[in-house]
């Protein structure tokens, strides 16, 4: 049983190590990527523009988004764990931040669908070069790892932070 009240800040590790370190190094990669190879192919594949205001839009969703989590929701989760007795958190209850953060998922999904689609399922055309390869490569990458990003936050974090705060009120209880 203690290893499982545990689970909650562990994961939060792993999220934080893994998926938001990844995020923190390849937006702005991707970035650089996508104005090279706008600004290289953009004359002949017009759909570029698009593609770029599709990726930035996915990289501001989601650096926002990480802030909150990494300053506001995994602190709390921490403390939670770490509680000999139910902590009083300024929000109430760790379902309210929680509730948003799953919003926040599903418009970050939609936005990634968006960017799938308008790359046409990150193929890349007869004319593109390795840059381009790269980062249609860098797309279908980002895609993934942000699909099992919300899938652990969304499946396996926040319901055992919902049941950790509603069984005991802290790890030490």
């Amino acid at each position: 049983l203690a290893g499982r009240l545990q689970l909650p800040d562990a994961l939060v590790d792993h999220i934080e190590s893994t998926h938001h370190a990844y995020l923190h190094a390849e937006l702005p990669r991707l970035s650089e990527l996508t104005a090279r190879v706008v600004g290289a192919h953009g004359e002949r594949h017009l759909e570029l523009f698009t593609v770029q205001h599709a990726f930035e839009a996915v990289r501001a969703d989601l650096e926002p988004h990480l802030a909150k989590e990494e300053r506001v929701l995994f602190p709390m989760i921490r403390e939670l764990g770490a509680a000999t007795e139910a902590p009083a958190f300024h929000c109430g209850s760790l379902r309210n931040p929680i509730s948003v953060m799953l919003r926040e998922h599903d418009a970050a999904g939609e936005l990634l669908a968006h960017l799938h689609t308008v790359t046409g399922g990150y193929r890349v055309p007869q004319d593109g070069c390795a840059s381009y390869r790269a980062l249609y490569e860098g797309y279908a990458q980002l895609e993934a790892d942000t699909h099992l990003h919300i899938h652990k936050e969304n499946d396996l974090l926040f319901p055992a932070v919902v049941a950790l705060e509603g069984s005991s009120g802290g790890a030490g209880r």
